[in-house]
């Protein structure tokens, strides 16, 4: 799959939209240009699985459940007992070829093509995201490197905590246009800055 077909499905959005901030945005919205998102599943206790993924991606698995752990421009997020999903912005990274491929005693699986990346970040980001999401984002509840699968107005969402007050979010691409939508909508009010592709 090309670059251009992966996963930059908020493009065409951003290129069309008006930031709202004047001064100081409370919400800054970045397209994330991820090269490289695999599904892996498999024995958290593997250690062949462990030893592979460390070899090929230069990562370990996230084991503690709603965790995501990474390394460089890589991260790997939990999922469940036996399934994470890799996030990469390396581009000397490649994809293994076919579906369902092994590694150790796991499988990987290309899932580029399914989910689009928006980083959101800004001291009132949290104020924007509830207006939609059940969670509750306070660094106490959910600090750095928490992870989870929720809903965020009504569409199933990724959400990611990378660093202080900056969140990187992944939806299906086919709710892209909806969610993105809605996000600039929520963040108006706090002034909402539209920056270009955003690197890990």
């Amino acid at each position: 799959m090309s670059d251009a077909a992966r996963t930059f499905a908020f493009d065409a959005h951003a290129a069309l939209a008006v930031s709202t901030a004047t001064v100081a945005a409370g919400v800054s919205m970045a397209v994330r240009p991820v090269r490289l998102m695999l599904n892996v599943r498999g024995d958290p206790d593997d250690a062949e699985l462990e030893r592979a993924l460390r070899e090929r991606f230069g990562v370990t698995l996230a084991r503690e459940p709603n965790t995501a752990v990474g390394a460089g421009a890589t991260r790997i997020l939990w999922l469940g007992p036996d399934e994470w999903l890799l996030v990469s912005d390396d581009t000397t990274l490649e994809a293994p070829a076919g579906i369902g491929i092994g590694i150790g005693n796991g499988t990987v699986t290309e899932v580029s093509h399914g989910r689009a990346a928006l980083r959101v970040s800004g001291p009132q980001v949290r104020a924007a995201l509830a207006k939609g999401c059940p969670l509750d984002l306070h660094p106490r509840e959910f600090p750095l490197n928490r992870c989870a699968q929720t809903a965020i107005a009504k569409i199933a969402v990724l959400i990611d905590h990378v660093h202080p007050d900056m969140f990187d979010l992944y939806c299906s691409r086919s709710y892209a246009g909806s969610f993105w939508h809605w996000l600039t909508d929520a963040a108006a009010e706090y002034g909402c800055r539209i920056e270009g592709h955003q690197a890990a």
